[in-house]
């Protein structure tokens, strides 16, 4: 059941290709099936015993954010962009570290150093890669 009339003819003058044009045609013919649907079964749910199904422009509203809460894209954190931020100074640490500690009269705390930046720098890549936030 087609609701919604697409016109081809402003797709192409707009600079769609035929695939183009299909895939819009597709994905506005399959949202507005699916906003029909959800818009009927917000109506169905809030109407009274005794009355006839209604949909008004809040059940529409409710059945679109529906949609839309589906079809966001999930963000990156901002601590996860520090993150990653900080496994590169200490992979760039680490490098730095690991060719002075191992120079003739290097102090020993370089290796400590070394050690400690990589056991770290390690532990941020697996909280980051593990976490699902």
């Amino acid at each position: 059941m087609d609701i919604v009339e697409i016109k081809t003819g402003i797709l192409k003058q707009s600079g769609f290709t035929e695939s183009g044009i299909k895939r819009y045609t597709d994905t506005v013919t399959d949202y507005s099936s699916l906003l029909l649907e959800k818009s009927k079964k917000f109506g169905e749910a809030r109407k009274a015993i005794d009355s006839e199904v209604e949909i008004n422009y809040e059940n529409v509203q409710d059945a679109s954010k529906v949609i839309m809460s589906h079809l966001e894209i999930d963000k990156t954190p901002k601590w996860k962009l520090w993150a990653q931020a900080g496994e590169y100074l200490l992979t760039a640490g680490c490098g730095y570290l690991g060719s002075q500690a191992t120079q003739e009269n290097s102090p020993a705390y370089f290796t400590l150093l070394f050690v400690i930046a990589a056991v770290i720098g390690v532990g941020i890549f697996i909280v980051r890669k593990t976490s699902k936030n």
